[in-house]
């Protein structure tokens, strides 16, 4: 009997959604054996809080820029290429990560897998949103709880490594194997929409379109200051652990738990149809409460539980606000999704150093009052574009209506 196979641009769509979504997960991986190891590279270079605030921002840093340079271009030369270039970065940046000895150097490399970084999980965004416009919600949710999954277990993987006496620096080198071997495997995958299905325009009128319209400012905004948040629970949480509260076994329990907590809040808002704004709404006030909750319960159980928490509420806030932006530009998301990562970069490089700055001889719960203060900020933000957003669509309706009338 002849066996059956799937139809070939079926198959291709399977492959390109499970190599997207596997790249996703990996980024994940990367970024918390990243936030594990804060403290001991901190503690290899002898840094301050400032420096170690410096250091975690560094990255996010290096994620700034390329966006607005590099994926921009995806609309001329191609998401694939736009990725595949990403992806050599990321390489890069971990190799000289595992072999520098030096705190320049590591700020060098951790600059260029910010780079990468950015860049790779914009566009991957961008590739599924403008692939299968009618399924981008979906796809932005899942690939998110992917980029969860491997956060969960990232904190896991590291902490195996290490008690098997892999040293903490040598963990990057791990990253590069396992990013080359995705590139490698991307090179396979085949995409039909690649440069956008709108007419290619000069690079700067992207930003004009962008930097133009106050409903995308605002999104970015709130984008900027939800990554802040995000990045300043995560990579304070192992130092909070060990240093203030003494239980230095539970660091990686905690992260784990703070990213394993949006699979299911990213899965489920992915699927169930809500209404956008009252969601993020609701969402951002609990997590504001989870984040008092960490602050104000000193019962170490009822802490940890308010971490996995505040993960679960922070879960569907960043596809929400990149699904808006895809949404806005529907068929050709790829530079304005690549801006918003630029905005969302800036705020995890600056709030994690202004948390740095504030720690100066205070406890580093002190990092979390920052947290609430920001997410009350895109709260109030996000409300605003909501605003502007549903307005602008009764004005699109009415004049609609008055033409067809006319």
């Amino acid at each position: 009997m002849k066996a059956t196979s799937l139809p070939a641009d079926r198959f291709q769509k399977i492959w390109l959604i499970g190599v997207s979504y596997a790249l996703i997960t990996m980024l994940g991986v990367y970024i918390t054996i990243y936030q594990l190891t804060i403290l001991s590279i901190s503690q290899y270079f002898q840094l301050t809080t400032v420096s170690m605030g410096f250091l975690i921002g560094i990255q996010h840093l290096g994620m700034v820029v390329p966006p607005l340079i590099l994926g921009v271009l995806c609309a001329k030369i191609g998401k694939r290429k736009v990725i595949i270039t990403s992806l050599t970065l990321m390489i890069i940046g971990t190799s000289l990560a595992a072999a520098s000895q030096r705190m320049w150097l590591f700020g060098i490399a951790v600059f260029f897998i910010g780079a990468g970084f950015s860049v790779s999980e914009a566009t991957l965004s961008a590739l599924l949103a403008d692939e299968y416009p009618d399924e981008s919600k979906q796809h932005l949710g899942f690939s998110q709880a992917a980029f969860s999954i491997g956060a969960l277990f990232g904190p896991f993987i590291a902490q195996r490594l290490i008690k098997a006496g892999v040293y903490f620096k040598d963990l990057f080198l791990v990253c590069t194997f396992a990013f080359f071997l995705l590139l490698v495997t991307f090179f396979f995958t085949r995409n039909q929409n690649d440069k956008g299905v709108l007419p290619l325009k000069p690079i700067t009128a992207y930003f004009k379109d962008f930097f133009g319209s106050k409903t995308l400012l605002l999104i970015g905004s709130a984008i900027f200051l939800y990554v802040g948040v995000e990045n300043t629970i995560a990579n304070y949480a192992d130092s909070f652990f060990k240093l203030t509260l003494a239980l230095p076994e539970y660091s990686a329990l905690v992260l784990g738990l703070f990213w394993g907590a949006m699979i299911p809040s990213r899965i489920i808002f992915g699927v169930l149809k809500v209404n956008l704004k009252k969601s993020f709404l609701i969402l951002s006030s609990l997590l504001v409460l989870s984040l008092a909750g960490i602050i104000y319960f000193e019962n170490a159980v009822m802490k940890i539980t308010l971490f996995a928490a505040s993960g679960f509420f922070c879960g569907p806030l960043w596809p929400m606000l990149m699904d808006h932006a895809a949404k806005e530009n529907a068929g050709s998301s790829g530079p304005a999704m690549n801006i918003m990562m630029s905005f969302a970069a800036l705020g995890g490089a600056v709030l994690p150093f202004l948390a740095g700055m504030a720690i100066i001889g205070q406890e580093i719960f002190t990092a979390y009052l920052i947290c609430i203060f920001a997410a009350l900020t895109m709260l109030a933000v996000y409300a605003v574009s909501g605003n502007m957003y549903k307005n602008k669509h009764k004005i699109h309706e009415h004049g609609q209506k008055d033409e067809f009338h006319n």
